[in-house]
């Protein structure tokens, strides 16, 4: 089938909004918004993000997933997106109707609109990249930085589920954090109208909680001190090392995020009301560096807080 023929068949029935024109045209009108609209892309590449025998349906629901935690990070739900979808030859018809399926599901679940993309054959094996656009709940974006010394810091749910997950699958056994680590449980729209009315700063974690962690501090000007036996960990974490490994791998995708410490009762309650789940690990310092605990104790730290992409020696198949 030519690329129009995927085009018409598979994709221009997901572009129900009207400045997709059905994806008949090379742009599409973005919607107007009251507010600031902010914007956000991820790529997913086999052999690097996953395997090529995982499901297409999961890799279509995280794909939309990991756009859309960036998005309620800066306390803004998601609007518009636009896919670029490289597909290898020796992919099926039947597969790229699944994709294409689960695709629509799930943006569907969050209330996006496909308004247009590429799409291209792809000699090298499957490549997904989404773009998303998403309306912000207050008059400004919450970023990285714009947090203050003293400011307490947050995360939604629970760490560590993917690297279990990824534990699991290598050793061959069962486990049900296998399907976060293929599908990532990520926290609802309300998580962005909670960061819109209390963060100073946020973000996502997706390379490991240790390193966006310093990644926040920095551009927020500030130091940080963590309590790592604060953390929720996905079946908890019986030792150090067992935290340590799970805090510094990655593909949570929860929301990290900052809010002055005044705020913390009315936090508590707002989150509850917007059934989210969060808890408190540490406080931003005056200063620069990351200080670790585990049970009072002060922590030496790995020489590696988190995924580094490009760095010489990372994992070729980190999903």
């Amino acid at each position: 089938m030519s690329e129009r023929g995927w085009i018409e068949r598979y994709f221009a029935p997901l572009a129900r909004a009207p400045g997709a024109a059905r994806l008949s045209d090379d742009t599409a009108e973005l919607s107007r918004q009251a507010g600031p609209v902010v914007i956000t892309t991820d790529a997913m590449i086999e052999g690097v993000h996953f395997l090529a025998s995982d499901p297409v349906e999961s890799l279509a629901r995280k794909l939309v997933r990991v756009n859309v935690s960036d998005i309620l990070s800066s306390g803004a739900l998601p609007l518009e997106a636009l896919l670029v979808l490289g597909w290898p030859s020796d992919r099926t018809e039947a597969n790229l109707a699944a994709f294409a399926g689960a695709l629509g599901a799930e943006l569907e679940a969050w209330g996006i609109s496909l308004i247009g993309g590429d799409t291209v054959s792809a000699p090298g094996g499957l490549f997904l990249s989404l773009t998303l656009t998403g309306a912000c709940i207050a008059d400004a974006p919450v970023r990285r930085g714009g947090a203050a010394p003293g400011d307490e810091l947050w995360i939604t749910s629970e760490i560590g589920g993917a690297r279990r997950g990824f534990l699991a699958r290598a050793a061959g056994q069962q486990s049900p954090h296998i399907s976060q680590l293929l599908e990532p449980v990520i926290p609802g729209p309300g998580a962005a109208r909670l960061l819109a009315a209390h963060a100073s700063a946020a973000m996502d974690v997706s390379d490991g909680l240790l390193g966006d962690l310093v990644s926040l501090a920095r551009a927020s000007g500030c130091g940080a001190q963590l309590a790592l036996d604060d953390v929720a960990f996905a079946d908890q974490a019986a030792t150090l090392d067992e935290a340590l490994d799970l805090a510094t791998w990655g593909d949570d995708y929860q929301l990290l995020f900052a809010a002055p410490a005044g705020s913390r009762e009315r936090l508590e309650t707002d989150a509850l009301s917007c059934g989210v789940r969060i808890s408190r690990i540490g406080r931003l310092t005056a200063g620069s560096g990351l200080g670790v605990t585990w049970l009072g104790a002060r922590v030496n730290l790995p020489e590696t807080l988190g995924f580094e992409h490009g760095r010489i020696g990372a994992s070729p198949t980190r999903p």
